[in-house]
């Protein structure tokens, strides 16, 4: 029996560990994404979305929005 629960547990801690790493492994690769995506995007911000964005907000405030400020991240 003891043989048993020791298998179980190293499988169970292999297992664990193989998650955490292919998990780990897939929030670096999004991050790394996500930085070369925003650098090789454009820096400011294209007529047609502004006027989208205000068309926008206009609609939904109903007039009484003002938008003050858009920025990229």
């Amino acid at each position: 029996m003891d043989g048993e629960l020791s298998t179980a547990l190293s499988l169970l801690a292999i297992g664990m560990i193989t998650v955490f790493i292919v998990l780990l492994l897939v929030v670096l690769t999004g991050n790394i994404l996500i930085r070369i995506v925003n650098r090789l995007s454009e820096d400011q911000i294209s007529a047609a979305k502004v006027a989208a964005i205000s068309g926008a907000v206009e609609a939904f405030t109903q007039g009484r929005g003002k938008i003050t400020k858009i920025e990229k991240d």
